[in-house]
């Protein structure tokens, strides 16, 4: 193969300009630098490509053949280019993210909406797994990033802060009643405890929480999603944890209640992971740019 790939290039602007001269300002070069790349062109492959007459130039039979070869691999280079443009521009991109059920539905479609309407011809692979699996993806570099919810924002990836996530623990007024309880601590003797099965990032913050205040919690229900547990919770089956910045309407409108502890559940944070930002593409920056410019 011939080293020099510019040879082919002005071979390609020749031939579809079907004259020296218009090729030479084509390709802003002289007429005699264009025939004489032609002839090295035809000298290393040892064919005639041009008839040469008065009214410009003509392809030769081999000359036909040679560029129909050429003219493929110029349109797949220029379709690059094109498409590369496209990219820098913020036209097209590809990205690749995970998230969980709960922040999907609670965090990320609210502001997803918006940025597909902004950037329309973006492709975006969702993959939905738990929080824990998600992270060995990044890991694994399967993923371009992840928004996920994590008690320390201390970790071996690349870790942008979104916004902090309360966890309170919820009941229906109805079954509160029911208990009749006196204290917290009776409450928790008391009551029955509907909590997202293990291993699970939530659950696993939940129950060191229970540890902290010396506390042995067995649930009656474990369920993969919070929205089923949210909903036992509605026809009084018991009490489970919520992150009280998704259910905000619920608590206004009185269909689940707040306990009201006596210390806090230490926040978490909602935050963007990634593996390393050199291997970021423009489309995937461009998403993180805008879920920091939307935090709120």
């Amino acid at each position: 193969m011939i080293s020099d790939l510019n040879l082919y290039k002005v071979f390609y602007t020749v031939a579809n300009c079907k004259s020296i001269s218009a090729a030479a300002e084509k390709l802003f070069v002289s007429q005699p630098a264009v025939s004489k790349s032609i002839k090295v062109l035809e000298n290393n492959i040892n064919t005639i490509l041009f008839i040469r007459s008065s009214k410009g130039v003509s392809l030769t039979p081999e000359g036909e053949l040679f560029y129909l070869y050429i003219k493929n691999g110029f349109e797949e280079f220029l379709l690059g280019e094109n498409i590369l443009e496209k990219i820098k521009n913020k036209e097209v991109g590809y990205i690749s993210l995970g998230l969980s059920t709960t922040i999907g539905k609670n965090y990320f479609l609210p502001r997803f909406e918006k940025f597909v309407k902004i950037y329309p011809d973006f492709k975006v692979n969702i993959i939905n797994k738990p929080t824990l699996d998600t992270i060995q993806l990044v890991r694994e570099g399967s993923l371009d990033l992840a928004i996920v919810g994590l008690d320390t924002k201390a970790t071996e990836l690349e870790f942008i802060e979104l916004s902090q996530m309360h966890d309170i623990f919820i009941a229906s007024a109805e079954y509160l009643d029911k208990l009749n309880y006196s204290s917290m601590e009776d409450l928790f003797d008391k009551g029955s405890f509907m909590l997202l099965e293990s291993p699970n990032v939530t659950r696993h913050h939940i129950d060191n929480f229970f540890a902290t205040q010396g506390l042995k919690i067995t649930p009656d229900i474990e369920a993969s999603n919070m929205d089923f547990l949210i909903e036992c919770v509605k026809i009084g089956l018991g009490i489970t944890s919520v992150v009280r910045e998704f259910v905000h309407k619920e608590l206004e409108e009185g269909s689940l209640v707040e306990l009201p502890l006596n210390i806090n559940i230490p926040p978490r944070y909602i935050g963007i992971i990634y593996k390393n930002s050199n291997y970021l593409s423009i489309a995937t920056k461009t998403l993180i740019d805008f879920l920091l410019l939307n935090k709120v």
